[in-house]
């Protein structure tokens, strides 16, 4: 309140603290309204949301499938990902997706440009045809 003058205060909290700074908000509005206070979910609890509604996206999709075709998980452990129950291990299975996917995406560039000497050229090339891939398939992206 004292370092910005004029500022309303944000409060990032776990869930059972959420769950009291809205109730301490509702109980005295003039002192601790919502016009004062921003009270949000901290950082792992948005981290967890988000990955549970990547969950519900991949869901059916046969992405635990792919996963456990790779060995990098067991069935369960796989399905365990859709609900996010352990955030690190969730996290690590789509940073090791998203890093095989562009993977692909880069030898299948590769194979249709050929190979470069000079690493910008190679960048600017890859943008390019990246540029133009969205604009051919809407699928691209995803």
């Amino acid at each position: 309140m004292f370092l910005n003058p004029g500022q309303t205060t944000v409060m990032a909290v776990d869930q059972p603290l959420l769950a009291l700074a809205k109730q301490i908000q509702w109980q005295w509005p003039n002192t601790y309204g919502e016009d004062k206070f921003i009270v949000m979910f901290g950082g792992l609890y948005i981290e967890m949301a988000a990955l549970r509604l990547l969950g519900d996206l991949l869901k059916g999709s046969g992405w635990t499938g792919a996963l456990t075709e790779a060995d990098i998980a067991t069935s369960g452990t796989a399905d365990s990902f859709l609900s996010a129950s352990s955030v690190a291990k969730t996290r690590q299975a789509h940073l090791i997706t998203a890093c095989a996917l562009y993977d692909l995406m880069k030898s299948a560039f590769n194979n249709s440009e050929g190979q470069f000497d000079d690493k910008e050229r190679e960048f600017q090339a890859f943008k390019d045809w990246c540029n133009i891939r969205q604009k051919q398939s809407l699928q691209f992206n995803f």
